[in-house]
């Protein structure tokens, strides 16, 4: 009170209020820029001051002026040189400073014209300052006076402030009590000479309250410097125990300290723990992430921030006011406990949410600004660079070589763009040379015979289109080629195998008839030679007829007749009409079907040729006293308004190695016998294929080793009584 106010007379003589610095000051300033003035609900209106400018001419200078209310005021020379100014530009410089440079703070001239103008208003400011003041002073004072127990008494040798009757000198002034007077007290303190007289000396034997009150005392009076100043503290017995007893259950809370320093060291060791674990990778390799790791990483960040900020406004509050937070209950204790729980535990939950983010690479990718970004810039420029591109690639060749030439020279005409062209030139070019030296070199392999020679192709450009079209016009060449080959091979094989097999029968029969003209037809020998006359006759009729058979199935020149034909029947006939020749070959057939009657669409002579020639070429080929497999089944398309299927499939064991694959082994003239020491013609298999083609079905054949499997799938008969969708 006495360093800050003297006293209340001071106070009320305005003597701590100075135009030119603090309180006073800033109000002027205030009302001097926002033309009003605030004190609670009172406003205080300023009268502006009218500012205008001119030049003038005084001892061959022009000097510029400043108009105050209509009085003229030359500038000073430090504010602008105008030793060089003609009257025009000390106008214009006059003009420039009254507009934006002249204020209240930074001329004296204005602020002092203004204080003039507005007496009566910062009479009113000063009054509404004094009683602020006089309102603290009161405070303070009101405040050491209730305290009971204490006595004080202070002076700087012209102003006093004391709860205790003062004694007065001749001169007026307040004379200090008798030490005896504090004497008496078990604690006092006498600053007095720029001396501390303490009592007790030995901090030691002072109470823990009344230790804090001497630092005090020694950190406040030993900064003021005044050699007059004296100050009398003393404190009775009620009032050391009432505040030593406060003192000691308020300070409760230091014993915690340790505590609370072991419970952040545990807290740190555990925070360091979930951040190396959260976000581990399970047994799949896959680190697992959670509903709340979806939320926007923006929001995750200012959950984070907000955590942070309000625990650390916490303990900026909790350290800031140390002495109430000493005063504290254990309620408010746990309370703010429990709030500093919730702010780490939100905070944790988001900082453990962002790690996981950053193992598992979604940190960015999970942020409303990349997804905002990806929807606009990589998704429309996307959509608008694909456009082009369809565009471009639309065009034709001399439209992309004029398009491109001329984005070449546009761009590369500008300043900036012109290093950007010359990079690309520099990158794409040697590539698109590489990429025609490649299309030169594909050309030249082609064109010497190697047509399995393929070009690289790296890309969807125009080079690569082309690269591509070269390497199916090479691929297309070379399987023409081979089934040239092929087909060249084929008509060799054929004429061979014809030649071979129409020869033997008739090498045998001109031999017979050269030894019957030899022997007569009354030899002993004669009817043998006719009966192998008439077989090896037989045997070249069949041949003929196979292969006249074989001309007609494979050009489609035969007709067909589809009608409802029952497959199980025909194929049972089949095996009744062979049955001398099943049991002359000891083969065992198992008929595998799991209805009665099954039904097909097909021509039943065209069928029963088909039946023939499989069950004729098993007893050519299959194993003696072995087991032939015969397998009738549906097969559903799984499609409605589409016909089912069914099939016969036929499995036996050869007797001689199948060293041939299933494609080969179809073919007219091949026998599984390469040494063709057996009847067949090896049309047999070339034939049912073609009449099961002529049927609308399918015929394959399977080799596994020994094991041959022929395969017939025919449409299945749908009654239209029954069925109307088929």
């Amino acid at each position: 009170m006495i360093a800050e106010y003297k006293s209340e007379n001071n106070i009320k003589a305005g003597k701590f209020l100075d135009e030119n610095d603090g309180a006073l000051y800033d109000a002027i300033t205030q009302l001097y820029f926002d033309k009003t003035y605030y004190c609670g609900e009172k406003k205080i209106t300023a009268t502006p001051l009218q500012l205008s400018y001119d030049a003038i001419q005084k001892d061959g200078k022009n000097i510029p002026e400043m108009i105050i209310n209509g009085v003229h005021y030359p500038m000073e020379k430090d504010v602008y040189d105008y030793q060089d100014m003609d009257l025009d530009e000390a106008k214009d410089f006059a003009y420039q400073y009254v507009t934006y440079d002249a204020d209240i703070e930074n001329n004296q001239i204005i602020r002092k014209a203004f204080i003039e103008a507005n007496k009566a208003q910062i009479e009113e400011i000063k009054t509404i300052l004094i009683k602020d003041q006089l309102r603290s002073f009161n405070a303070l004072k009101d405040e050491l006076n209730g305290q009971k127990g204490m006595l004080y008494f202070a002076t700087d040798g012209v102003n006093t402030v004391t709860n205790m009757r003062a004694q007065t000198s001749v001169d007026g002034k307040a004379v200090p009590p008798e030490i005896k007077e504090f004497e008496k007290n078990p604690a006092y303190m006498i600053y007095k000479g720029g001396k501390l007289i303490k009592v007790p000396e030995s901090k030691e034997n002072a109470t823990a309250w009344v230790r804090d009150i001497d630092q005090t005392i020694e950190d406040s009076y030993f900064t003021l410097y005044n050699d007059n100043l004296k100050v009398y503290l003393a404190f009775d017995d009620a009032y050391i125990n009432a505040k030593q007893s406060a003192y000691e259950n308020t300070s409760d809370i230091i014993h915690l300290v340790p505590v609370m320093a072991g419970c952040g060291a545990g807290c740190l060791i555990l925070f360091i723990y979930l951040v190396v674990t959260t976000g581990r990778r399970n047994e799949e390799g896959v680190r697992k992430l959670y509903t709340l790791d979806r939320i926007w990483t923006e929001i995750q960040i200012a959950c984070i921030g907000t955590a942070a900020a309000t625990g650390g406004w916490v303990v900026q509050a909790t350290f800031n006011n140390w002495e109430y937070t000493r005063s504290m209950t254990p309620m408010e204790i746990s309370f703010l406990a429990v709030i500093c729980t919730v702010i780490a535990m939100v905070g944790l939950w988001f900082i453990l949410s962002v790690i996981r983010l950053l193992k598992s690479h979604c940190f960015i990718r999970n942020s409303l600004t990349y997804k905002l970004w990806n929807l606009i810039i990589f998704k429309w420029l996307g959509l608008l660079w694909n456009s082009a591109k369809q565009i471009y690639a639309g065009s034709s060749l001399m439209k992309k070589v004029v398009i491109g030439t001329l984005g070449i020279c546009l761009l590369s005409a500008t300043i900036f763009l012109a290093p950007l062209v010359f990079l690309v030139i520099v990158v794409f070019a040697p590539k698109w040379v590489n990429k025609f030296e490649g299309i030169k070199e594909g050309i030249e392999e082609v064109k010497h015979g190697n047509l399995a020679y393929k070009i690289p192709v790296e890309g969807d450009g125009e080079l690569d289109r082309l690269a591509q079209s070269i390497n199916e016009i090479s691929q297309a060449s070379n399987v023409a080629v081979q089934n040239e080959l092929k087909n060249q091979r084929m008509k060799t094989d054929l004429i061979s195998n014809v030649s071979h097999d129409l020869k033997t029968p008739l090498t045998s029969m001109v031999t017979y008839i050269d030894l019957l003209k030899t022997e007569g037809l009354d030899s002993e020998n004669a009817p043998e030679y006719l009966r192998i006359l008439d077989e090896k006759t037989e045997r070249l009729r069949h041949l003929t007829e196979d292969l006249f058979e074989a001309a007609k199935a494979s050009s489609g020149a035969m007709p067909v007749h589809l009608e409802k034909v029952e497959l199980l029947s025909l194929i049972n006939q089949g095996l009744g009409e062979m049955d001398q020749r099943i049991q002359a070959s000891g083969l065992d057939f198992i008929i595998n079907a799991d209805h009665d009657k099954y039904y097909v669409l097909a021509d039943g002579q065209l069928l029963w040729r088909v039946v023939e020639n499989l069950l004729g070429n098993v007893l050519k080929y299959a194993l003696e006293n072995s087991r032939v497999y015969i397998d009738v089944k549906d097969i559903g398309t799984g499609h409605e308004n589409i016909t089912s299927l069914v099939t016969l499939e036929m499995k036996n064991i050869s007797k001689n190695p199948l060293n041939i694959n299933a494609e080969e082994l179809m073919e007219r003239f091949k026998r599984g016998d390469e040494s063709r020491t057996t009847e067949g013609s090896g049309l047999g298999l070339a034939i049912a294929k073609d009449l099961v083609k002529l049927q609308k079905g399918w015929f394959e054949v399977f080799i596994d080793g020994d094991l041959f499997k022929a395969q017939v799938m025919l449409n299945k008969y749908e009654d239209t009584k029954t069925n109307p969708t088929a």
